[in-house]
């Protein structure tokens, strides 16, 4: 049955950059793949009970886990039991993450399309998931062009969460190709999942500028459903918290960088004004 989001008590949101998520999910199938790693992974260093595992909710949700996909994958009289997938099990016994949003997930289209991604990770049980990855191009050889493996963000959600979900918010190819964003609509409110520029760049005010008049379109009603949104933003938002985070190279004033530009901009406008004035004496 669908889960009324609206109306859901405990829910659990987590962003993560995962900064590549292929050794994320290795480290994952690793400790949490088998029985004896799960009994490694439920007591801490000190030999005392993690938090989340002596949680009596925990185990209920791995035992539901477990019913779940034992109820789906047999057949007839066949009662063996299917192994429950690391991926899931991890986000069992970490609260029972409700929605996992993570950035630099660093997969390409081709994978996810071909399924060929790592440890079938678009496919875990329990969730959906949404995925932007990073469709841009850059100069091969012999003149061809080869997709970079960069960026990307993904959102997984439990099933029945998410109405529906968007990898092209900005209606700007050249900003939704870059897999900075992924947007679900989770009824009462709308989710953006985000990966920032870094930097000081024009591309990163760019994105930001878009970014926002994305979010304010949801908020004033201005989509497909023409409903107006609460918004939620998270992500890598590639923001300072104070001066003091800030890499000293980045304070620095490069002066006479800025009075070339200026007397570059004064050069064009005192062009332009000339060549208005000259107009106006041909006209006249």
């Amino acid at each position: 049955s669908d889960i009324v989001f609206a109306n859901r008590i405990n829910m659990l949101l987590v962003s993560w950059n995962v900064a590549g998520l292929k050794p994320v999910l290795q480290r994952i199938h690793m400790d949490y793949g088998n029985a004896a790693n799960y009994s490694a992974a439920a007591t801490s260093s000190t030999g005392r009970p993690n938090r989340s595992t002596s949680d009596t909710t925990t185990v209920e949700n791995i035992s539901s886990l477990q019913k779940t996909i034992n109820k789906k994958s047999n057949s007839g009289n066949n009662t063996s039991a299917t192994p429950i997938d690391p991926f899931a099990k991890y986000l069992a016994l970490h609260g029972d993450i409700t929605i996992l949003c993570l950035q630099e997930h660093k997969i390409p289209h081709g994978q996810l399309s071909s399924r060929s991604e790592p440890h079938r990770c678009s496919s875990v049980p329990g969730y959906e998931s949404f995925w932007s990855c990073n469709n841009s191009t850059v100069p091969g050889k012999s003149g061809s062009t080869k997709s970079r493996g960069f960026n990307g963000v993904v959102t997984y959600a439990k099933v029945g969460t998410v109405q529906r979900s968007s990898c092209t918010p900005f209606n700007d190819p050249s900003l939704d190709n870059q897999g900075r964003c992924i947007v679900t609509d989770h009824r009462k409110w709308v989710l953006f999942n985000v990966y920032v520029p870094c930097g000081f760049s024009r591309e990163k005010m760019r994105f930001l500028r878009a970014l926002r008049k994305a979010m304010q379109m949801e908020r004033d009603g201005k989509n497909d459903k023409g409903e107006k949104r609460s918004v939620v933003l998270v992500g890598d938002l590639n923001l300072k918290h104070c001066v003091e985070d800030v890499y000293w190279k980045n304070l620095l004033v490069d002066v006479d960088r800025i009075l070339g530009e200026v007397a570059s901009a004064k050069a064009k406008d005192t062009g332009c004004e000339e060549h208005n004035n000259f107009c106006d004496g041909v006209g006249s």
